[in-house]
Order: C-alpha cells, then structure tokens, then sequence
C-alpha cells in the first residue's frame, strides 16, 4: 500500500521494549521524588575514602556503604560503617554516619558513643560532651564513659562535673585500672580546684598500689604546690609520663575494622605512644610479610624491637633500612644511638652528621651531638654545633639549656648567662638552668643576682645538694682576692 511504512516485527519489538524502559526510568524519578522529606534512604549516605590508594581499604569502604544502601534503615549496618571510618581514620565521616545510626535506634548506647569519640577527634569536644551525655542517659552503666566524660570536662574547665564523672566512674568500676584511673580524675580535678592537700592523701594511697610514672609526675606537682619540696624530690619524676590508659571494650571492637596497610600501621604507631609496645610490635610484624621494605614500618618495627630488649633485631632492621632508603633521617638518626650504645663514638657521629645534613631541624640529632661531643671533651666543637643549631632557628629550652652548659664549660660566662636566660624566657619553671644560671653569675662575679636565683631554684624545688653545691662555689668565688 503506498505510503505506508513498513516496519519489520523485531524493530517494533525493540521500540516497545525502549518505551517500557524509558516508562520505567520516569516512575522510579516520579516515585523517588514523592518520598516525604524525613523519609530515610540511601541517598543520604555519607561517602567517604573513595580516594584512598589501597585496594583493600577501598574494597573495604565499598562494600560496607553497599551494605548500606541495601538496608538504609538499618541502625547496625550505618553503625558498622561509622565504624570502619572511624578505624582508618575518617572521623569527620564517621561522626556524621553515627549519628544516623543513633537516630535509627535510639536505644542503642553506641553509636551515640562512638558519635561522642569521633567529635572529640574532631576537637568539638564541647559537642562530644553533649551526645556522651545522651549515650550515659541510654546506658549509664558502663564506666568508660564516665571517664571520658571527665576527661573532657576537665578540658573544657568543668571542674564540678568532672569530679561527678570521676567518682560515678570509680563506683562503677569492675577492674582496678579503671578505678585507678578514676582515682586519678578526682586528683586532677582536687588540683585544678586549688585543694593540693586533699589530693596530696589521695595520691599517696594510691602510689603504694597503682605505681604508674603519670600518678608519681602527679603526686610530685601536688607536693610542690603543698609546699613539701623535700617529698617532692625524694620521689623520682620522669619528665614525661607516659599516658593513662584503662579498658573500653567499645573502643577496642574498633580495631576488627581497620583495614590496609596505612590503617593498621596507624594503630600500631598509635599503640607505640600509648606505650602497648608489644600488640605494635605484633601487627607491624605481620604487616613485614607484605611490605618488607616500607621505611615507616621498618623504622617503626626497629623502635618496637628496641624497646623490648630485642636490641640485635632493631640494629639489623634498621642496617637493612638503610640499605633501601640511604637517605631517610630517622634510620641514621637510630642507627646512631646504636652506635653510641655500643661505645663507637665515631660511627655514631657520623651518623648523627648524615641525620642533620639531611634533616637540619631535626633537634634530638642536634641534641646527641652536642652531648656526645662534650662527652668527648671537644668542647669547642659542641659549642659551634649548638651554637649554629640555636642560630638556625629551631632550638628549644633543652638545646639552649646544652648551649649554656657548654659555654659555662669554657668558662664564656656572658654566652652561659645569656643562653640559660633564654631558657628560662621558654620555660621559667626549669629548676636545673636557675642553678646553672646562678653559678655562671657568680663566675662573672655577679654575686647578688646568683644568690637571687639560687634562691628562686630552691624555691622551685631543685635538687638540694646542687642548690648547696652551687651556694659553697658561690662562697668560694666570693672569698676569692680579687
């Protein structure tokens, strides 16, 4: 028939098969958009780490966001991906997903808890506080809690609800770490409040069972401000006590959910500042198997062997380190302090010399030289290398504090006087630069203003017998014929 199209049986097919495709597309659009506003779905998943490099950790991400779009109203599986975030490092991700979590199923302590955790990674800790205190309304029994709670309110200068948390935390208490550190709470707390003598009792009973460095630093600062300077000296005080840490099952399922290799180093490292040497030292190993020649595993893996006695093992890490990676800082910098263990001198300069060369600011380098160089008696060399160092810009109290000691060595008594000032303008309270302060005045024959602060390091609570052993030179110097 003219003019009429033919059009073959399979093309009618395939355009029918198109329109009810297209049809289909327009209903799920039109469907998707007549949702009411508060209706969860996936859309509103939050996304995160697609970016990441490693293939295990993106896998990872991916599969557990799928899970999510395939149950978007299910509190577990937002809360199990909050908690995958969390554990590799994506917090403000994980704060966000928590909180969907903890909207879909109120009743559930936590995810209002992990939210809490995420917001003080994030340092939103006035927040933190705000849901920690809803996750303590759901579930007011679980004692790591309240310790978190009087952690925060301390920083945020809460002393009342801070001693509350403290003490609900010590109540509720199974273990006696957990009491311990709740134990030390008050006592901050008693200290930040000005009551130095009530946490002075406290300290003392509990130094004689919980002899951990951080409550015998504690202690020694609450006698200082009682006013038992011979106490406070009679009791060894590290300069830096190592963290207070006590059991949180909650936070611990966290680590079943790290995945890669940069996640699991980052919870090995973390483990090394909390001073849990050997579960470091157990996931580095296991992590040596896939990446033998990583330099932050190896030079990390060298610290961990170290520190457990394992000396041969960290010198052997640390020589195959810098085989592969000639010129990373850190290697010759450990390698060095190796060496000087071992009474080789010369190598360890050496080493000490490559770590600077390659890392100028690095201050420990700076600081090991200076020292090994006036153990050797090369006094003029360790002042032109402290010296260069102070003028480069990066020295701290401690590489002032050397440089004065070795000025004061050479008898310089201007540069001595000027370098231990300086480090009292950084730190006032440091009790060992107002002595040797004090003793390079009176070798510049400035009697009145060394005894003035001889006094001063007294008052601070120095060491009696270098305060008298500076006031006999000082008499000495004074006797003199002049």
């Amino acid at each position: 028939m003219a003019g009429t199209l033919n059009i073959p049986t399979r093309l009618w097919c395939a355009i029918f098969a198109m329109a009810r495709l297209w049809l289909a597309i327009w209903v799920l659009v039109f469907v998707g958009c007549s949702q009411p506003p508060n209706e969860e779905s996936s859309s509103d998943l939050i996304v995160a780490g697609l970016d990441v490099q490693e293939p295990e950790l993106l896998a990872y991400l991916l599969t557990m966001q799928q899970s999510v779009r395939a149950a978007s109203r299910s509190a577990a599986a937002r809360g199990q991906l909050g908690l995958a975030y969390a554990a590799n490092g994506f917090h403000a991700a994980a704060e966000g997903t928590f909180a969907q979590a903890a909207a879909l199923d109120l009743q559930d302590m936590r995810w209002l808890y992990y939210q809490a955790i995420s917001l003080s990674e994030l340092v939103r800790t006035h927040r933190a506080l705000e849901i920690l205190a809803r996750a303590i309304a759901v579930e007011g029994s679980y004692a790591p809690s309240w310790l978190l709670r009087g952690d925060w309110s301390l920083q945020v200068n809460r002393l009342a609800e801070a001693a509350e948390a403290y003490r609900q935390a010590s109540e509720l208490a199974t273990d006696t770490v957990t009491k311990s550190v709740a134990t030390v709470g008050v006592s901050r707390t008693l200290l930040r409040q000005g009551r130095a003598a009530e946490a002075v009792l406290m300290l003392e009973s509990l130094a004689a069972t919980f002899n951990h460095p951080y409550v015998v630093q504690l202690l020694g600062d609450a006698y200082r401000r009682v006013g038992r300077l011979q106490d406070m000296r009679r009791i060894s005080q590290a300069d830096q006590a190592a963290p207070l840490n006590w059991p949180d099952k909650l936070r611990a399922e966290q680590l079943s959910y790290v995945r890669g290799f940069s996640g699991k180093m980052l919870i090995a490292k973390s483990m090394l500042s909390e001073g849990r040497t050997q579960d470091a030292l157990a996931i580095m190993e296991s992590l040596g198997a896939s990446h033998p020649q990583d330099r932050d595993l190896l030079n990390n893996l060298s610290i961990a062997y170290k520190r457990t006695g394992q000396v041969v093992e960290s010198f052997a890490v640390l020589q195959l380190g810098l085989r592969v990676h000639p010129d990373f800082h850190a290697f010759h910098f450990n390698i060095a302090v190796h060496y000087e263990d071992r009474g080789d001198d010369r190598l360890a300069l050496s080493h000490l010399n490559r770590t600077i060369d390659l890392d100028p600011g690095a201050l420990e380098a700076h600081q090991r030289k200076v020292n090994l160089l006036m153990r050797l008696q090369n006094l003029d060399e360790a002042l032109l290398a402290v010296e260069e160092f102070v003028q480069y810009g990066q020295a701290d109290a401690s590489v002032l504090f050397s440089a004065g000691m070795v000025a004061g060595a050479l008898e310089k008594w201007p540069l001595a006087i000027e370098r231990f000032q300086q480090v009292l303008s950084l730190d006032p309270n440091h009790r060992r630069a107002h002595i040797f302060l004090g003793r390079s005045l009176a070798g510049a024959t400035r009697y009145d203003e060394a005894r003035d602060v001889l006094d001063k390091a007294e008052q601070l609570g120095a060491s009696l017998d270098d305060v008298d052993a500076a006031r006999r030179q000082l008499e000495n110097l004074e006797r003199r014929p002049r």
